[in-house]
């Protein structure tokens, strides 16, 4: 199966997506299709036999003008000729009202029939560029496809009202008698450009903040023979050295060269304001920034292959999936323009039996007062705003249907590596034999250097240092051996679990702290003889307690729930002052989570985890989230990965979600008011054709200005115990 995205510049509403799918659906081979009204692309699944030509030349049959994505995920949009339509039909729109007002003035003191003529034929010339270059984008959508093809879209009612008023007006201005609708004309289409070309801006707005890859510079100097060299980003290869200079975006995955050292800002990616340092061989990603002095990267992946990258493009899954809301604002508005049109039918005939001379503006202010554009941009509109705003926070949503779900009142959050610190610290060293507490260090390091453990990680920090050469290293599941080179004694070594180093535990003449979080003993031993102890344990993360508070401010009930036993549960239950559930196995976790359910009257529910055991949990949760240190197949489960350790970012998740269920509440609020109390006005008469078309293209610009404010929301509430942690968890120092 292949995947193919292409840009449809002309799709604009639900019955442009029934059509295209109608299209497809015609080819042998497509699995699926998901489309992204903000972007106006379509995302399709199909057999390796189909081509991208293929699907190209099908949609265009059904009258599109579809394009492929280039590799940066940009299309042009065409503003420059939206931008030169808007600007004709706004010089006529003027001189046109010159016009018209002199006509008007003219109605009420007297004009010569002459005058008013000459008046009336200019009104005319003055609309004939209006109808024949500006307006010609709405006619080409409602005629796309015709002969063979023809449907109605939502371009289909202005394309008969700019028709309809201007024939009618050529006609009368021809007999010398009735009224004429010039300035009706050429206001509408100028209101209707100028909506169009200001909602095309915003879409770009959002389609700009929305792909992370777009931004990355598209030059790179890539080092040969010594030289750096400007090369195209697209000609860069795995393997490639290049040259990151200070200020610059690092253009693809790699890996800091040598003894580099890098300061770099990886808020694109985590949402963290504060700075890390890296040290050669450390990974990088594509899309941070180089802070400090410039350094050699070394590619590992290609610029398509880059973590950036897999994050627009679960992003853009994200973007093509609809919600509820979403899907029933398609179903109303893909049978919304058929009932325009027969309600228009029904104004024009009651009108003509009542008052024939009203039948025609009546007619009009109908077809151009309706609005379907604005229920299909309601929900898509807030969403993608929403996606982005929580992106920007270090917040990646998968399933767009996290967003939906309301009423949440407990949180059920994992301990070990969710609630503490992933990797374990070395809390304190007790030596037991005669090596000094660092010679015991570094023995075991250079040990643990081997292992892939998850304890062995709290002696990584010393993997920069020199280190003791070992042979005949062994890793086992308890520990690893190895011994030392014959010049230095050959001694055997040994790091791991006291049975797998041959020590009593009891009689080692030492205790654990007790007053350690989740501690664990890991010995050093030489031939058979113990070394040194190392007491480790498993911190809470630095914002734990703020987030347990801001969990409380927004009436959410947080629980413990760890496969841990009863006395590492309490600790930590007991520093936090939650309720804790131990000694949880998989199918427990998902036992308490129904449970709450059924108890919480439909309450939802939020589960926070990140080992294989919490897979279970995450599939029964109503909201799953994965934290960033976890594996791969954690992550694809769960509703939500968070690209930063904070804890606190789910108090954001939690406070963009209900934002953006409030904004496309009052998106959809807006479009339904709208249209129903605007086609009744407009069908009695109180409504005139301008009047209308003002009214129509505000109201699609609304809804996307009130999506838009998403982007400037600021997520956490003004309460002190979370203003006071740092994006990063920790406590800013110094300058950076």
């Amino acid at each position: 199966m292949s995947t193919t995205t292409l840009h449809i510049k002309d799709m604009h509403c639900s019955a442009c997506h029934h059509k295209i799918r109608q299209s497809l659906d015609a080819l042998t081979g497509i699995t699926s299709m998901q489309f992204n009204p903000v972007r106006r692309q379509v995302t399709v699944t199909h057999a390796d036999g189909v081509t991208p030509a293929e699907l190209l030349l099908q949609i265009e049959t059904s009258g599109f003008q579809p394009t492929l994505l280039n590799q940066t995920g940009q299309t042009s949009p065409g503003d420059r000729q939206m931008l030169k339509r808007l600007g004709v039909a706004g010089l006529a729109m003027m001189q046109v009202m010159m016009l018209q007002i002199a006509l008007y003035a003219g109605a009420f003191q007297g004009i010569q029939a002459e005058l008013a003529r000459l008046l009336e034929y200019a009104a005319m010339i003055f609309c004939i560029p209006v109808v024949s270059y500006c307006a010609v984008p709405f006619f080409r959508q409602a005629t796309r496809g015709w002969p063979r093809h023809l449907s109605i879209n939502m371009d289909t009612p202005i394309a008969l009202a700019i028709t309809i008023a201007f024939s009618a007006s050529v006609f009368n201005t021809w007999r010398g008698a009735g009224d004429t609708y010039y300035d009706s004309v050429a206001m509408f289409t100028f209101l209707m450009l100028g909506a169009r070309y200001i909602d095309q801006r915003l879409r770009g707005r959002l389609q700009l903040q929305n792909s992370l890859t777009a931004a990355l510079p598209r030059e790179v100097l890539r080092l040969q023979a010594g030289r750096k060299v400007p090369v195209d980003l697209n000609a860069v290869q795995a393997g490639d050295l290049l040259w990151i200079d200070q200020g610059a975006q690092i253009p693809t995955d790699g890996n800091i060269w040598e003894q580099a050292t890098a300061l770099l800002d990886e808020a694109l990616l985590s949402g963290e304001s504060a700075w890390v340092e890296r040290h050669g061989g450390a990974r990088v990603y594509a899309g941070t920034f180089n802070r400090g002095s410039g350094f050699t990267l070394r590619v590992t992946a290609l610029p398509q292959d880059s973590r950036l990258a897999a994050i627009d493009r679960l992003a853009d899954q994200a973007l093509a999936s609809k919600n509820g809301l979403a899907r029933l604002a398609d179903k109303v508005a893909r049978v919304f323009i058929p009932a325009i049109l027969a309600m228009a039918t029904l104004t024009c005939a009651g009108w003509l039996w009542v008052a024939p001379e009203q039948a025609l503006s009546a007619t009009l202010a109908v077809l151009v007062v309706s609005c379907p554009c604005a229920l299909s941009l309601a929900t898509p509109a807030a969403l993608t705003a929403g996606l982005i705003k929580l992106r920007q926070l270090g917040v990646m949503v998968k399933n767009p249907r996290a967003l939906e779900v309301d009423h949440l009142q407990q949180v059920f959050i994992d301990k070990t590596g969710t609630l503490t610190r992933p990797d374990p610290t070395i809390s304190n060293i007790q030596a037991l034999g005669n090596l000094t507490e660092a010679d015991c260090l570094h023995y075991a390091a250079a040990l643990q250097a081997y292992a892939t453990h998850p304890l062995a990680n709290a002696f990584k920090h010393l993997h920069q240092e020199p280190l003791p050469e070992l042979q005949d290293v062994t890793v086992h599941p308890e520990g690893v051996y190895g011994r030392l080179p014959q010049a230095e004694g050959g001694t055997a070594l040994r790091v791991g679990s006291a049975d797998f180093c041959g020590i009593n535990p009891t009689a080692d003449n030492s205790t654990p702290p007790q007053t350690l979080l989740n501690h664990k003993a890991v010995y050093l031993a030489a031939e058979g003889q113990p070394l040194a102890r190392f007491n480790l344990h498993n911190p809470l993360r630095e914002d734990a307690e703020a987030f347990v508070q801001g969990c409380r401010a927004r009436q959410l009930e947080v629980t413990i729930v760890s496969g841990d036993t009863d006395s590492q549960c309490q600790q930590a239950s007991a520093q936090l002052g939650l309720q804790a559930i131990s000694r949880s196995q998989p199918e427990d976790k998902t036992a308490t989570l129904r449970a709450a359910k059924v108890s919480a009257d439909n309450g939802a529910t939020l589960y926070v985890g990140d080992g294989l055991n919490d897979l279970p949990a995450l599939a029964t949760a109503d909201v799953s989230i994965a934290m960033l240190e976890t594996s791969d197949l954690v992550k694809s489960k769960a509703d939500v990965n968070l690209l930063s350790p904070r804890l606190t970012a789910i108090l954001e998740f939690v406070d963009v979600s209900r934002r953006c269920r409030q904004i496309i509440r009052q998106n959809l609020f807006w479009a339904f008011t709208y249209n129903l109390a605007a086609i009744p006005l407009a069908a009695f008469g109180f409504a005139p054709p301008w009047v209308a078309a003002l009214g129509m293209s505000s109201s699609s610009l609304l809804v996307m200005l009130n999506a838009c404010r998403m982007l400037g929301t600021v997520p956490l509430t003004n309460s002190p115990e979370l203003n006071n942690v740092p994006a990063s968890g920790q406590p800013q120092t110094g300058a950076g």
